[in-house]
């Protein structure tokens, strides 16, 4: 089998012997990491974890770093030399497919210009010098070189990227600190970065897709553990039937959303690109959908820890709709996914630091085809990168006085009751008590404000409601804004609109519209987010979602203030 981006864990070994996986493969550096200092590691070993045993053959690193971006006979000849230093032994080649015509630059160099051709052809050209084999033909014909206990880990670049900002700045200093000692080479197996759950941490929004998908996993096991006990009684048939044949297609969408690519980032765009994100999502709600279907799963409101942060989250659900609440972010919206179309509008990653922003534009290389690495990158205008301070959820509540701003949506609301229709929420600072009391209303959702001040309030003073949604494209003439007068704005748009009561965002290509309405006139601001993101090919401006800030004025000498907001799809 073969590990996804390497990443390596000692708990796998029993995982893959259990299920009669008999061997993968890893990079060299996991061995070189066990202390393993042979100049080249070959043939394979075993790995043992509770008396259970996995054969491990180590990729060489020569070769990754030569296959195809050096020139096939430099290639051909480190195998040479391999064989003439090492007679009898093997050495292990396994990596990305996608630098075979994938990555920039490779089809025209690989495919077009003749690389794996010429490459194929020296092999055969060498078949009396190089044999090529099947892993598991050389298993069956050969013992293993030794036992070896790996740690946890995964490539070298991997324990960078899943790191804070921060902490890559300094890792970076510690390395080149190294090297300008000639001291690198000794010690780059023994310092490595973080692992790659950090990922979890270092983006939230990972985190709660990660863990949002283990709530539809153990949803379906508690279903299938139902099932299995009820299969001594009468209804075992139609369970049988059309449960089981329902519940094998909500493992597939399950399965579909544990695709690693939209739960990091690296050196690729991974979890910046909106449309990985969303089939992430897509196959979540496909998922819960079957599921609820099945378990006759009617209106639901109810509390669960679902990020696993040790805060209850608040879980809204019915036949159209999912609305789960965040009340240590402000009773924040998470989540807003439409259940039919399968669409989360709340998909939305906030702008944040990465390492990559304070680095220096990179000189281009000249030679072969340049490896995703070394492939020259600039960094666009300065002035694009921005960084949020809160996650960019909806109905993130503001106070906003002589232009200074407290952000509540910061501050953790308490949640003060959970009935049948409905989650109350609360959150007093400065002087003001603040319940938000959210709703499911017909094919949507409606938030009742109730502001209370302890003294009477002076004048400048404004309340305001965020909202961050996405439809999943900025400038795109079948998405926009529709505004009450008939006028149409695409989702890129940056102004203030003054003293409207309703928008709607509108969505072309999945028949619906999203009517976002206040009882209230109100101003409204709106503004493209944007995030600077590098990508195999240099950096990408990617469109995230779009902020709606709903605000209003206070008026002078109240203590009291209530409002209310509708959120209603339509076709």
């Amino acid at each position: 089998i073969w590990m996804t981006e390497r990443i390596w864990e000692p708990s796998l070994t029993t995982l893959l012997a259990d299920n009669g996986v008999k061997y993968t493969i890893l990079d060299d550096e996991h061995f070189r990491a066990a202390g393993i200092t042979d100049e080249f590691i070959l043939n394979y070993h075993l790995t043992e974890r509770h008396g259970k045993t996995v054969a491990v053959f180590a990729s060489d690193q020569a070769l990754r770093y030569k296959i195809p971006f050096k020139m096939p006979e430099d290639v051909i000849g480190h195998l040479l030399w391999l064989g003439e230093k090492f007679p009898d032994a093997a050495v292990t080649y396994g990596d990305d497919g996608e630098k075979f015509g994938l990555w920039p630059g490779t089809f025209e160099w690989v495919v077009q210009k003749g690389w794996l051709k010429k490459f194929f052809r020296l092999l055969s050209e060498n078949s009396e010098k190089i044999k090529t084999a099947t892993i598991s033909d050389f298993l069956s014909e050969r013992k293993p070189s030794g036992t070896v206990y790996l740690p946890t880990c995964s490539y070298h670049e991997m324990g960078e990227w899943a790191m804070p900002a921060h902490a890559i700045q300094k890792f970076d200093g510690i390395k080149q600190f190294l090297a300008n000692n000639n001291k690198w080479d000794d010690a780059k197996a023994f310092v490595r970065g973080g692992y790659w759950d950090n990922f979890l941490t270092k983006y939230p929004e990972a985190n709660y897709m990660h863990k949002r998908m283990l709530y539809v996993s153990e949803k379906l096991s508690s279903l299938r553990a139902q099932a299995k006990q009820s299969s001594g009684h009468n209804c075992a048939g139609e369970i049988a039937s059309a449960s089981g044949l329902a519940m094998t297609e909500a493992v597939r969408h399950l399965y579909r959303s544990q695709c690693n690519c939209a739960y990091w980032h690296g050196l690729f765009g991974g979890l910046y690109l909106n449309y990985l994100r969303h089939a992430i999502y897509k196959n979540l709600i496909e998922a819960e959908n079957i599921l609820d279907n099945i378990g006759k799963v009617g209106t639901t409101i109810n509390k669960i820890d679902i990020d696993c942060d040790a805060s209850d989250e608040v879980i809204m659900k019915n036949s159209d709709l999912i609305a789960v609440i965040k009340p240590n972010a402000g009773a924040g919206l998470i989540e807003l996914s439409h259940r039919r179309l399968c669409l989360n509008l709340q998909n939305i990653l906030a702008r944040r630091e990465e390492a990559y922003h304070k680095k220096r534009n990179t000189e281009a290389k000249t030679g072969e085809v340049a490896s995703i690495h070394d492939i020259q990158k600039n960094l666009p205008d300065a002035n694009l990168i921005e960084y949020d301070s809160y996650i960019r959820y909806s109905f993130m509540d503001h106070i906003i006085n002589n232009g200074q701003t407290t952000y509540l949506c910061r501050l953790p609301y308490n949640i003060n009751s959970i009935t049948k229709d409905s989650a109350q929420f609360s959150v007093t600072a400065d002087g003001l008590s603040l319940a938000k009391t959210l709703s499911f209303e017909a094919f949507g959702i409606r938030a009742h404000y109730e502001l209370k001040w302890e003294t009477p309030q002076a004048a400048h003073q404004r309340f305001g409601t965020e909202f961050n949604l996405s439809l999943l494209a900025g400038h795109d003439e079948k998405r926009y804004y529709l505004l009450p007068n008939g006028q149409k704005h695409l989702m890129d748009v940056k102004d203030a609109l003054k003293n409207i009561g309703r928008l709607s965002l509108v969505d072309e290509y999945s028949n619906f519209k999203l009517e976002i309405s206040s009882d209230r006139i109100m101003n409204v601001e709106r503004y493209p987010v944007y995030t600077v993101s590098q990508s195999e090919s240099g950096f990408d401006l990617l469109y995230q979602g779009s902020c709606i800030i709903w605000s209003l004025p206070v008026p002078e000498g109240v203590k009291e203030l209530e409002l209310n907001f509708t959120l209603k799809f339509t076709n």
